[in-house]
């Protein structure tokens, strides 16, 4: 799924690389193009995460082009020098920033791309209570959890583990977003079929049948 086209550019701030999802981003060739990185975001980010933030930028550098640019400026902060560098260079600005937002209306002709935006956009809707089908492709932390994935998303079911290799139907009953995305916990649905009566509900039954109150 590619929604840009190979020729892009795209500037990425600190905000960006510290949430990590652009990582994902690329790596699933959603985005496709160069990365530029003005040296003040990698200052920042370094600051900020220290080595996981270089670690995060390897990856990127694994999946495309990633550009380092210097731009001069007495006390530049971070929103100008971004946005200074996407409308110089006809980039497109990913980001998580709420300041780039703001800032953005000085620069009317910059596009900006927010990654928790593109994320609703992009992620499947996994509510509570929703049946879904997925393969279990292998074991969890927890050694009796089967993991798969729907669309790049981490689907973790319980009592999965027995089902390796094989698509089961499950309940979801919780979602987290994490800085890297979202993660999915469900239930078997023949696990939940296979329960047995609640005991009051059984004890009731029973007292129906005896004609009892």
């Amino acid at each position: 799924m590619i929604f840009f086209k190979r020729e892009n550019r795209f500037v990425l701030d600190s905000s960006s690389i510290i949430d990590g999802r652009v990582i994902h981003l690329f790596d699933k060739r959603i985005f496709e193009g160069k990365i530029i990185i003005p040296k003040l975001v990698r200052f920042i980010v370094k600051k900020f995460i220290g080595p996981r933030g270089e670690r995060s930028i390897r990856i990127l550098k694994r999946n495309t082009t990633v550009e380092f640019v210097d731009v001069k400026g007495d006390g530049l902060v971070e929103e100008d020098c971004v946005l200074k560098v996407a409308r110089r260079r006809g980039a497109k600005v990913i980001t998580t920033s709420d300041e780039i937002l703001r800032y953005a209306k000085l620069y009317p002709h910059v596009k900006i791309l927010d990654i928790r935006d593109l994320y609703r956009l992009l992620t499947p809707i996994f509510t509570p209570n929703k049946l879904i089908s997925v393969r279990i492709l292998k074991r969890g932390i927890n050694h009796t959890e089967g993991v798969g994935y729907i669309e790049g998303i981490k689907v973790v079911v319980d009592n999965g583990a027995k089902y390796i290799n094989q698509t089961v139907s499950v309940r979801v009953t919780t979602m987290l977003s994490l800085e890297t995305g979202n993660l999915v916990f469900c239930v078997l649905v023949e696990e939940e079929r296979n329960k047995p009566l609640n005991i009051h509900k059984a004890k009731r039954k029973e007292g129906q049948t005896d004609g009892t109150h």
